[in-house]
């Protein structure tokens, strides 16, 4: 059996989203989706043992959290 060790990666990234898409909340959540897929893209190919376990989409020009949020 292959020993491992868990760890954790923190990161911020930003992301220029046409305002036409976030004003679509059905295309807006396919936007966000698509994002988390492809981050767990290349963790997976790779065989590592993985699990998102919380991502936010925050509006940096606004007091709100986009709705969708996952």
């Amino acid at each position: 059996m292959v020993k491992t060790k868990e760890v954790l990666l923190k990161m911020e990234m930003k992301i220029d989203i046409p305002q036409d898409i976030m004003l679509d909340k059905k295309r807006l959540r396919s936007v966000q989706r698509g994002i988390l897929k492809a981050i767990s893209k290349g963790p997976y190919e790779e065989g590592l043992a993985f699990k998102i376990v919380k991502a936010t989409f925050v509006d940096l020009y606004s007091s709100y959290n986009l709705p969708g949020t996952i």
